[in-house]
């Protein structure tokens, strides 16, 4: 029989470190990291909201103690969705780009990816276009172009971007991982027990989801196999970005 999906709530609960009273120490610092890294699905809740739902467990000391009936609670804030592979604008069709492709660019892919307003976006546009990156009033897109875009995505980027981004480090890891299993077997002959990097290739499995993949957007190709998140531990690299 298959084995039964843990509740994602209860997976991150248990792996969380804890006091000897059976909290969670969340330092002040900790619930903005939650927010801007994706736990949070920031497209439904803003920050704001996100704080005030930890004021009923807030110390003296701005710390927060969290017990689980309290972080069950918090279910409803969590991203629950895919978890896409990270939006690449050095992938973007070169040429010609009406202000209608612009448009759905910017609501398929930029938004999505970053903070940057619509306003800011056109403001680049714009800018791009005064620098001579035109044909026919249309924006001409060039390796110029794409990289003002990754840079602006890159400085401002959104917490799903964040969220995107690590998973997809985890994913390039368990690969990493798989690989270096098949080569340790076909060396050794080896087929019984369980190698220890295979043990953390499948407690990273935990992470991958059921939910469907998206539709490709027509600005880049193939987008990978959806991935939800079931972690809340800070990752041991810092996520640049």
């Amino acid at each position: 029989m298959p084995q039964e999906i843990q509740d994602p709530m209860e997976y991150i609960w248990e792996k969380v470190p804890k006091t000897k009273e059976g909290f969670i120490h969340y330092l002040p610092g900790d619930i903005p990291y939650l927010y801007r890294n994706g736990f949070v699905d920031s497209t439904r809740f803003a920050y704001p909201q996100w704080k005030n739902a930890f004021d009923d467990c807030k110390q003296a000391d701005g710390s927060y103690l969290v017990s689980k009936e309290k972080f069950m609670s918090l279910r409803p804030y969590r991203y629950t969705g895919p978890v896409f592979k990270p939006f690449d604008p050095n992938l973007v069709r070169e040429g010609e780009w009406t202000d209608e492709d612009l448009k759905k660019l910017y609501f398929r892919s930029i938004k999505p990816s970053s903070g940057i307003t619509e306003e800011v976006f056109w403001n680049s546009v714009k800018a791009l276009k005064d620098q001579g990156l035109v044909k026919g009033g249309n924006l001409l897109v060039d390796a110029t172009v794409k990289k003002q875009l990754a840079y602006l995505i890159e400085r401002f980027p959104s917490p799903r971007r964040r969220l995107e981004k690590e998973v997809n480090r985890i994913r390039e890891e368990r690969e990493t991982q798989a690989r270096a299993i098949s080569c340790d077997r076909d060396a050794s002959g080896f087929v019984g027990g369980k190698l220890s990097s295979e043990a953390k290739v499948e407690d990273l499995k935990k992470l991958q989801s059921s939910a469907p993949v998206r539709a490709p957007v027509q600005t880049y190709p193939d987008e990978a196999p959806a991935v939800d998140i079931k972690k809340l531990r800070k990752p041991g690299k810092k996520i640049t970005g």
